[in-house]
């Protein structure tokens, strides 16, 4: 047990050392921001509703209408979309049914210009893109919920893609801008941020403290 502790505080250590990145190092028109469940069944109420994943909101949309003010390239908003029939809904309680308000994103991203909502039906965003044209994008960045499984399926499955096809790009989640539920003795929160962020980095996921602007 204590060289568990000691691997865990290793693991937080070097959260801590990460950088701030500023978003002046970006050319705008070439990245793109993914915005993952950021909906009212995740952010507002519902089975799957942690107030962790609320305190996303504000940071999220001020970060999103910076970007979005600044001709950054394409903003895509994430949604869970399901059917009574989804798969899914046999290792989750039920939540974000099409037609639901809980599968609508909140509606202070709906404000945002340029914006484009898009359902997923899977934890995973990756197999619910339009299409996988990013040949005029040089950084992706990645903000929402939950990290320890749409965020880190999502990156890691983004990343082992360009990896495949020998592509370099610059895939980045800022810490400040993510985050998971939290049940005791169940789902460890800050726990699972700990690992799963460090998981990311291990994937070739530039994982920052924060983006700042």
């Amino acid at each position: 047990m204590e060289n568990l502790l000691k691997e865990v505080k290793s693991l937080k250590e070097n959260l801590d050392n990460l950088s701030i990145e500023n978003i002046s190092n970006f050319d705008l028109k070439k990245t793109s921001l993914f915005v993952v469940d950021i909906n009212n069944g995740f952010a507002k109420k519902g089975a799957l509703y942690s107030p962790r994943v609320e305190a996303l909101i504000n940071p999220i949309v001020r970060f999103t209408k910076h970007l979005s003010i600044n001709e950054i390239s394409n903003i895509t908003a994430f949604t869970d979309c399901h059917t009574h029939e989804s798969i899914e809904l046999l290792s989750y309680p039920s939540h974000c049914l099409e037609n639901d308000l809980e599968s609508q994103v909140v509606d202070e991203l709906k404000s945002i210009e340029n914006i484009h909502i898009l359902p997923k039906n899977s934890t995973n965003g990756f197999f619910a893109l339009d299409c996988l044209d990013f040949d005029n994008i040089d950084n992706i960045i990645i903000v929402g919920d939950c990290t320890d499984i749409c965020i880190y399926q999502f990156a890691v499955t983004l990343k082992a893609y360009f990896n495949q096809k020998n592509i370099s790009k610059n895939i980045v989640v800022p810490m400040n801008l993510v985050d998971t539920y939290h049940i005791p003795n169940v789902h460890p929160a800050d726990l699972l941020n700990i690992v799963f962020l460090n998981s990311m980095i291990q994937n070739g996921i530039n994982v920052v403290k924060e983006i700042s602007y």
